[in-house]
């Protein structure tokens, strides 16, 4: 999956960034799920934010 020469220079990037991520995915298959997944959270919190704000007083 994917071509493992590309891994080198992205992972320099990375590197050699201002503000690297703590974490990064490399290819193409893990990314719409996690992506699919992080989205259903938000809308959980987003739909229960009322709760949230009302439980800090």
């Amino acid at each position: 999956m994917g071509d493992p020469k590309a891994v080198g220079p992205a992972l320099l990037t990375i590197v050699g960034a201002e503000n690297p991520p703590l974490r990064v995915f490399f290819g193409r298959p893990p990314i719409e799920p996690v992506k699919d997944h992080y989205t259903r959270k938000l809308a959980a919190w987003a739909d229960w934010e009322h709760v949230s704000l009302a439980a800090h007083r």
